[in-house]
């Protein structure tokens, strides 16, 4: 596994890519192109770019515990939970997204060298919002857009062949721009791909999600929205999942 520095420069690095010594990973990293794509070899890229104290204390979370499980897309920057450990502890904070947020070990497993949360949190995430680019907020909580709809049911309906925004977002201050509806659509379709993947229980799923969300209140309404949304993002009877 290398890094841009020694003893390659970046684009002696690409250049091995381009003859096809190497495969790009993540950021600079870079691994020998001999070596199967597995999930331990996606968690040990995210962690050679983490300082000594994330890989001792933190938790890969996110878009980046969903690559890890998945092998889709890397995401731009690694997303770590960064439970109990406070950011002053951790010099150049900026070159990763931290969130400190609870997580109960048994959302946690290892992955090779990392500590990464299980596909079930991982989907959980995703729709609370952490460890994601762009649009943070929870998915079932999207502004509505008319009476009867919310936001998130229009953008699951057309999900994923709407490429422009619904509204200009100089028409409403709430409206969705472009960029963070493809962030938003990109979650939908990570959630489904982990529950297809590892045949997540829908029920467990949307009970993670409240738990994740409140912990100190259960919402049975929100929880039973939740889980509608759950079924309509997996769900085959989309028009546009096919």
């Amino acid at each position: 596994m290398y890094r841009a520095g020694y003893p390659f420069t970046s684009v002696e690095l690409q250049s091995m890519v381009h003859h096809g010594a190497l495969r790009h990973m993540m950021a600079d990293v870079y691994v020998e192109a001999q070596l199967t794509q597995t999930a331990e070899l996606r968690a040990a890229a995210a962690y050679a770019l983490l300082n000594s104290t994330l890989r001792r204390r933190g938790v890969l979370c996110g878009e980046t515990a969903a690559w890890v499980h998945l092998g889709t897309a890397p995401p731009d920057r690694v997303t770590v939970i960064a439970q109990g450990t406070a950011l002053r502890q951790i010099a150049s904070a900026g070159r990763w997204q931290l969130h400190q947020i609870t997580v109960d070990d048994e959302h946690v497993e290892d992955v090779g060298t990392m500590r990464t949360t299980t596909a079930l949190r991982t989907a959980a995430d995703l729709f609370c919002g952490f460890g994601v680019r762009g649009f943070r907020q929870a998915l079932d909580r999207i502004t509505a857009v008319s009476p009867g709809w919310s936001r998130t049911e229009e953008m699951l309906q057309h999900w994923p062949t709407v490429k422009l925004p619904l509204r200009g977002r100089d028409e409403d201050i709430s409206a969705i721009g472009a960029e963070d509806q493809q962030f938003i659509q990109r979650r939908w379709h990570l959630i489904a791909q982990l529950s297809r993947r590892f045949r997540l229980d829908a029920d467990e799923l949307a009970d993670t999600v409240l738990g994740t969300l409140s912990r100190t209140s259960w919402d049975a309404r929100r929880r039973d929205r939740v889980r509608q949304l759950l079924d309509q993002c997996v769900s085959r009877r989309l028009p546009t999942v096919r």
